[in-house]
């Protein structure tokens, strides 16, 4: 303990001799004059006032140290996930019987984790330990024991676990930064589970009615190399399709295609399956589940025309011959006129907007502008050039949503022919046409404007124009992804022609029709035009997981929606029907939370009202059950927790004498008090007696001489 002064002891000790000479000299001069023990009795009472008030007014601080030892700690992290009832053993029974093995010591904190950490105290009984967890969260669970423990005498933390993490961040990252050393023992041998898994299984989102669905399923296996497996792909119960494949070596990944055709549109779980083989440590990695969304083929197409020609018959005609296309014409014939009648009101309906030639000029000014704005809101388009195109109104209608613009309008036309770009050549809507790309060069000569094009953002160029024996740098063929909405442009009059070919193109004869149908299929790949969308934000959930969906309300154009009202029905696996209101986000977004469900396969139908008036459905389905994550690969990863060990310092540990360990690491020293010093400030103004007691000296002086007589 000691005491400190804002200013210098020599300075308090001068001033202190100054108040000792005033106070002698003050009495000195008195009336009545004092003297001999009057006098120092008088003189020492002024000092010691005046010497207290000097001292307080060099701010003093009373400084008190204690030094005192802080007991250590020591985290335990035992593995309560489900991979753990995986393998020989299991490894269960083996960090049972180390957690009941550990030595009863006040330092140590035990915590169970998977998906999270939780504390258990100063005792973890094996039997308390459920192996029950869905995930396993390694960094998680270590995180947390550095935010517990900041600031505290933790000596460091020991790590039970197979090292199979299924969630989170990898734990060697943390590792290197941990403040303690993190000392591991493995659960479980990583060569003694023999396994088939599905290591994955891929397919699109959604499918069209009649078309093949390719499904890609890989399998890796543990100690089965060689054996034959079955893969399979099952709906409701019902298998679709089968291959058998050679299950591959260990580390190795063998890949089995299928393909299923959909027979009527709609949503469908799909079940991918391997095996399973006899001696599999578990069956539960065997299956994935795919959702896909199967629509009808038929494409709802408008065609609008400046006019009647051979390009526009031509293109009918393909289009007709296309069970798949349900065509709509609408063939200018003056000025807001149509010969087949007016422009349909709502056109959020259709698939495809054709302009064969459109706009012309009898194109009405307001009719083209609703065309243009029905594209600009997402609805495809696919352009081709005719001798009645106005190049003028194309450009200040429709630059914008097509993937050019005509930047230097000329007027006339030369005889070019198609030649596809580097690009071209390997895009799907001239690769695969029947015919080598470079062979379409030659198709009959079509008219081509001399007009200057510039291309669109997101547009591509897959084919030019080729005049003689050069090849110009003047766009043909043009398509555009501007997000999920694609248009195309085909720049040259005449195309009919390469419908109507010589003898010796014979083996061109079905490029046009195949040209088309691409174009089609591709600009209407991506399109949803459905004005209501509800998806479960997961395929499938876990038991422990709360229900969420996602929706998208729209109008037309796709304008989204923000007011409606978006009823959830569900069916649940016992037969019940649950209501629920999703909620509205704004920018025609909705969710619903339905909460944790039992386990089961749903089905779900959702409904937009808005104003009494429907606008639309969608319907879907999804699963609760039991996550597989901790099932996909058994046995341990000794490597990865070899590595949290040494990047923290610390050191890999046998399960089996886990116990032993914590009592070498308390024998060795390194479970030791911390020392703590404490260090405590109080300045002496905050005692307050010593101000009373500089005025009770003030006090005592003044009585002593009042009773002396003196003024």
């Amino acid at each position: 303990m000691d005491l400190t002064f804002a200013v210098s002891p020599v300075v308090l000790a001068v001033s202190a001799v100054v108040a000792a000479a005033f106070a002698w000299w003050s009495y000195g001069r008195s009336t009545p004059t004092v003297s001999g023990g009057r006098r120092v009795g008088l003189a020492a009472l002024r000092f010691a006032a005046l010497f207290l008030v000097l001292v307080l007014l060099f701010d003093p601080v009373w400084r008190r140290i204690t030094r005192t030892g802080e007991p250590p700690l020591l985290a335990v992290l035992v593995d309560d996930s489900e991979s753990l009832r995986l393998g020989a053993g299991p490894p269960a029974a083996a960090v049972r019987q180390a957690v009941d093995g550990l030595p009863d010591d006040a330092a140590l904190r035990f915590y169970r984790f998977s998906g999270d950490a939780a504390p258990a105290g100063t005792d973890l009984p094996g039997d308390s330990l459920a192996f029950a967890g869905e995930r396993t969260d390694l960094a998680a669970a270590l995180a947390r024991v550095e935010t517990d423990f900041a600031g505290r005498n933790l000596r460091g933390v020991v790590l039970v676990s197979d090292g199979r993490v299924t969630d989170g961040r990898n734990p060697a990252y943390l590792a290197e930064r941990f403040s303690v050393p993190i000392y591991t023992a493995v659960a479980g041998d990583s060569l003694s589970s023999r396994d088939v898994r599905l290591e994955r299984a891929v397919t699109n989102d959604v499918a069209r009615v009649g078309s093949p669905l390719p499904i890609q399923a890989g399998v890796r296996a543990t100690g089965f190399s060689g054996e034959s497996a079955a893969v399979t792909v099952a709906s409701n119960g019902r298998i679709i399709t089968r291959e058998t494949i050679t299950v591959p070596g260990d580390g190795a990944e063998a890949t089995a295609d299928l393909t299923i055709t959909p027979t009527a549109p709609g949503v469908y779980r799909y079940t991918v399956t391997v095996g399973p083989l006899a001696g599999e440590a578990t069956t539960r990695n065997n299956s994935r589940t795919l959702t896909v969304r199967v629509l009808d083929d038929d494409r709802r197409v408008l065609m609008v025309s400046a006019g009647p020609s051979p390009d526009l018959a031509a293109l009918r005609a393909v289009l007709d011959a296309d069970d798949s296309v349900d065509l709509t014409v609408r063939t200018q014939r003056s000025p807001g006129q149509f010969y087949e009648g007016a422009l349909p009101d709502a056109l959020g309906g259709y698939d495809l907007l054709v302009l064969a030639g459109y706009p012309g000029a009898a194109a009405d000014p307001g009719q083209a502008q609703r065309l243009a704005e029905a594209v600009a809101g997402g609805l495809p388009a696919l352009f081709v050039m005719t001798t009645g195109t106005d190049l003028a109104r194309l450009g200040r209608t429709f630059g914008d949503v097509l993937p050019v613009a005509p930047d230097a309008v000329r007027g006339g036309g030369v005889e070019v022919q198609l030649a596809p770009t580097a690009a071209g050549e390997a895009h799907p809507v001239l690769d695969g046409l029947g015919v080598p790309p470079d062979r379409l060069g030659a198709l009959p000569p079509i008219a081509a404007s001399p007009t200057r094009w510039a291309l669109q953002p997101g547009g591509r160029v897959l084919a030019t124009v080729r005049r003689g024996g050069t090849v110009l740098d003047a766009p043909l063929l043009a398509l555009r992804q501007n997000g999920d909405v694609r248009s195309a442009a085909l720049l040259g009059a005449g195309s009919w022609r390469w419908r109507t070919l010589p003898d010796d193109l014979d083996d061109l004869r079905g490029a046009y029709a195949g040209l088309v149908d691409r174009l089609v299929r591709w600009t209407t790949a991506t399109r949803d035009r459905r004005p209501v969308r509800v998806r479960p934000d997961r395929a499938l959930f876990g038991e422990r997981d709360r229900v969420t969906f996602t929706g998208q309300v729209y109008g037309e154009a796709l304008a989204p929606i923000d007011d409606a009202r978006l009823e959830l029905t569900v069916r649940t696996p016992s037969g019940g029907v649950e209501r629920a209101t999703m909620r509205p986000l704004g920018n025609g977004r909705y969710v619903a939370d339905l909460g944790v469900r039992p386990p089961g396969s749903y089905a779900f139908t959702a409904e937009a009202t808005r104003g009494g008036a429907r606008l639309g459905s969608d319907r879907g389905t999804f699963g609760v059950g039991r996550l597989a994550a901790e099932f996909r690969e058994p046995g341990a990863d000794p490597a990865l927790m070899r590595q949290v060990a040494l990047r923290s310092g610390g050191a890999v540990v046998g399960l089996d004498s886990l116990g032993q360990f914590v009592r070498g690491l308390r024998e060795a020293g390194a479970l030791e008090d911390r020392p703590l010093v404490r260090e405590d400030e109080t300045p002496l103004l905050d005692f307050w007696w010593l101000l009373v007691v500089a005025l009770a000296l003030l006090t005592v002086e003044w009585v002593w001489r009042k009773r002396v007589g003196m003024v």
